[in-house]
């Protein structure tokens, strides 16, 4: 009769990773992601390749595909960071549900940063905050270019961007047809950064922020608590 074996059960092997840098799963990821932005913004979605990507990142292919699945979920991860609600607009409670108060109609520009005008206008400024900080502005460059050039691009950014950042603001929008005022609104704010920063146009691109946000905000204001179809009060 055979002897039956001594020790404890050897437990099974875990599947190997692919190749790569050594340190946890979420460095190896962010190094895929920050290679990933970098080559979106030189070569544009359809000229990056997953191989490009993982000889930026240092690591093999293989790894590319075992954390991410294709050069699609690549991308989509790159627009869902930039933009993600609570990193475009950190305060959009406060942004959207803030009285006037001192900042309302009428009142006057007290310095950088002011809350003047209505919650279109706060969001305004909050939106283009982030643009105007040089880190946050190019991995969102790398978005709204590769989205304008690409339509696979393109059909990634709405889905993202749908989830994101409309159905936030139109979470905290207390007034009739909350989705289609959400879209009108960021239909605005793309145009904006559009011609502000993606594709730079004068006198717009060398406007200070106040000036942007007191030319724009009345709008936004009209389109989030506004009738929908009059125009907003002229100043």
């Amino acid at each position: 009769m055979a002897a039956e074996p001594s020790g404890p059960a050897a437990e099974p092997a875990q599947p190997a990773q692919p190749g790569g840098p050594e340190g946890t799963q979420e460095n190896r990821r962010e190094l895929i992601r920050l290679a990933a932005v970098e080559l979106f913004a030189r070569h544009g979605y359809r000229g990056t390749t997953v191989r490009a990507i993982a000889e930026r990142a240092g690591v093999d292919p293989a790894l590319v595909m075992y954390h991410y699945g294709s050069k699609e979920k690549v991308f989509s991860v790159v627009i869902r960071e930039a933009m993600r609600a609570e990193e475009l607009l950190p305060a959009l409670p406060e942004l959207l549900d803030e009285p006037p108060g001192d900042g309302g109609p009428g009142s006057t520009r007290e310095g950088p940063g002011s809350t003047r005008g209505g919650p279109g206008s706060r969001l305004v400024r909050g939106f283009l905050t982030r643009w105007e900080d040089a880190a946050s502005r190019s991995s969102l460059l790398v978005v709204f270019r590769s989205a304008m050039e690409h339509p696979e691009a393109s059909q990634l950014f709405r889905e993202v961007a749908g989830g994101e950042l409309l159905i936030p603001i139109a979470r905290r929008i207390p007034a009739p047809d909350p989705e289609l005022r959400a879209v009108l609104v960021a239909s605005l704010l793309v145009g904006l950064v559009t011609g502000r920063y993606v594709v730079p146009i004068g006198p717009l691109a060398d406007m200070d922020l106040d000036t942007v946000v007191d030319l724009y905000g009345p709008y936004a204001d009209a389109m989030l608590l506004g009738r929908l179809g009059t125009p907003p009060p002229l100043p």
